[in-house]
């Protein structure tokens, strides 16, 4: 049964989701631009909007621009072509900036867009292909919860947005329900992020739904796969790309399990794990999850330890069906970002985003810094 979205607690999980078109190769060349956007306070009256220039190198930022005030909410980097924009989302609408030739977004929205759906917006998408953008709407109804996709058509000379009205999906479901969605690199498919909070069960998951490049329409719902905690007080965790999935938490426990990354090719899949199968604990790997990213690259895992408040880098080596601990760690647990080459890496911490350089092939951290902020913030990176 096709499952909707809810609004639950429920056990600490992944919101990090970074997508890749290619299996344990090296990033695509390098963009002339590294840029990250930050936007914050976040729900302050006052939110500003700031554009940096990163140093895949060094990881030093250097300011874009002019900062810009702005409304609370989540940022999506698009380019089309040599046009590139930054939309601007949250429950009330969508903003649209065109950004000058060093992704500085202008001063005032070339468009602002209202959602008057009868029912919230609960995520707003833009396929990377520059067509099509989507709303995802909820609401309770008397099976639970009801909820439906709403296509947009992308103007591919302004970026200017239209809502054609059309439903490409609905379900409803009483107990499982969709968290966010998410797309890939490629925008082939769109990804639903689930929790099934039925009795005894705390199964959080990864289905999708293909889309057609042409119409911008959704196939059917797959099943893609899932972690699960029941009721044993641990937590789980899952995270997915275009190819690859990442999972921990599979308990009961402490310890939650071991963290699988699982490659699907069209001659079956192959699994990574930690600890490698037979093999002994690298020390954390058993500990209990509280997040889990995989870079763009697709070639390492980044575990968010919750015992031991760390972030543990797990380079995959399929051939010997392992994930192998970088010497590299980032401290606590925080949301981690990746560059869309997989350079750079960032982490969302409280008082400050610590910005890395990621050599992807080790998964070591070859430089860092750290970039204040005022507060809550949200943040989006593009490279060009």
């Amino acid at each position: 049964m096709l499952k909707p979205f809810v609004v639950v607690r429920f056990l600490a999980l992944s919101l990090s989701l970074s997508l890749s078109l290619a299996v344990l190769v090296s990033p695509a060349e390098a963009g002339t631009k590294e840029l990250l956007y930050v936007a914050g306070p976040q729900g302050s009256s006052n939110v500003m909007l700031y554009t940096y220039s990163v140093d895949p190198t060094t990881a030093a930022t250097t300011p874009v621009g002019n900062s810009i005030n702005v409304a609370s909410g989540s940022l999506i980097p698009l380019s089309i072509g040599t046009r590139h924009y930054l939309y601007l989302w949250n429950a009330t609408g969508v903003w649209l900036y065109p950004t000058d030739a060093d992704g500085a977004p202008s001063g005032t929205p070339l468009q602002y867009v209202p959602f008057s759906f009868a029912h919230p917006v609960n995520t707003f998408l833009i396929n990377p292909d520059g067509k099509f953008a989507y709303a995802a709407l909820g609401w309770p109804d008397y099976e639970g919860s009801a909820n439906s996709i709403i296509l947009f058509m992308i103007d591919q000379s302004t970026g200017k947005l239209t809502n054609t009205d059309q439903v490409v999906a609905s379900y409803a479901n009483e107990y499982t329900g969709f968290w966010n969605f998410k797309f890939g690199q490629g925008g082939g498919k769109l990804f639903g992020y689930y929790l099934d909070g039925g009795p005894y069960t705390s199964i959080f998951g990864y289905d999708y739904y293909a889309v057609n490049q042409t119409t911008g329409r959704l196939g059917p719902l797959q099943n893609m796969f899932y972690a699960q905690a029941y009721e044993c007080g641990t937590t789980c965790a899952v995270a997915v790309t275009d190819i690859l999935s990442a999972e921990d938490g599979v308990c009961c426990g402490p310890p939650s399990g071991e963290i699988v990354v699982t490659l699907t090719a069209s001659n079956g899949k192959t699994q990574a794990s930690c600890p490698p199968p037979g093999g002994s604990d690298s020390g954390f790997c058993t500990d209990d999850v509280a997040s889990l990213a995989i870079d763009p690259a697709n070639a390492n895992i980044f575990f968010g330890d919750q015992t031991a408040n760390e972030t543990y880098i797990l380079n995959v080596d399929f051939p010997a069906e392992q994930l192998t601990p970088s010497a590299s760690t980032i401290p606590g647990t925080p949301p981690i970002y990746f560059s869309p080459d997989s350079q750079l890496v960032y982490a969302v911490n409280q008082s400050d985003i610590g910005i890395y350089a990621l050599q992807t092939a080790t998964g070591t951290l070859t430089a860092s810094t750290g970039l204040p902020d005022s507060g809550k913030v949200s943040i989006a990176t593009v490279s060009f």
